[in-house]
């Protein structure tokens, strides 16, 4: 039978030895808990909330505990723990698979979002890429094991011609001369320059 007891004003349960509640538990209003510890056994837990707050109450500028790191840690049985955290030191998020011990940055931010991913030092594609009309650039190399296929130009622009090399053919672009292509190639120690079908002809009719 159910009963409802009003009580006008603070109502406080002092009970040495705990209190235990053994059947469903309605607070219709706040919920506030002052312990240090909370410990929730259930088997499912909903949280409606859109955003969950970690540090909350946070009185310095940036997170001042836990080294300057704030997120989840995941319980893996006999295995070290997973932390996923936000760490203040360089405005990162990281991953950790050994309780914290170490981290790995997930992605590199700026004040206009994901821009580059740097810390992967030998990063994968699962599918192709897919340039969406835009640029590969830098000044390192591109080493391809596969073929190079394109159905649009090739454009190699105007270079130094690069020094002897062993093992490869290198082709680079300059200033036309006798052969008249101003494409070059260098092999080993010999550098020369593709000739053009009718600098072809004509060399053929003089020699």
């Amino acid at each position: 039978m159910s009963q409802t007891k009003k009580i006008g004003g603070a109502y406080t349960i002092a009970a040495s030895g705990g209190t235990t509640i053994d059947s469903e538990l309605t607070v219709t209003g706040n919920l506030t808990i002052t312990g240090t510890t909370t410990t929730v056994s259930t088997t499912n837990t909903t949280i409606e909330d859109i955003i969950v707050t970690y540090n909350s109450g946070e009185a310095g500028a940036g997170v001042a505990g836990g080294s300057g790191k704030s997120g989840i840690e995941i319980d893996r049985g006999s295995l070290a723990n997973a932390q996923f955290v936000f760490d203040e030191v360089d405005d990162k998020f990281k991953i950790s698979t050994d309780a914290g011990a170490s981290f790995t940055n997930i992605m590199v931010t700026s004040s206009s979002g994901l821009t580059v991913v740097v810390d992967d030092t030998s990063p994968q594609l699962g599918g192709g890429l897919d340039l969406n009309s835009q640029d590969i650039t830098g000044t390192g190399n591109i080493d391809i094991t596969g073929s190079i296929t394109t159905d649009s130009n090739l454009v190699l622009t105007d270079a130094s011609a690069p020094s002897s090399i062993s093992g490869a053919t290198i082709l680079y672009a300059g200033t036309a001369s006798g052969g008249g292509t101003g494409l070059f190639f260098v092999d080993g120690s010999t550098s020369d320059e593709l000739v053009s079908k009718s600098k072809a002809i004509v060399y053929g009719l003089i020699f």
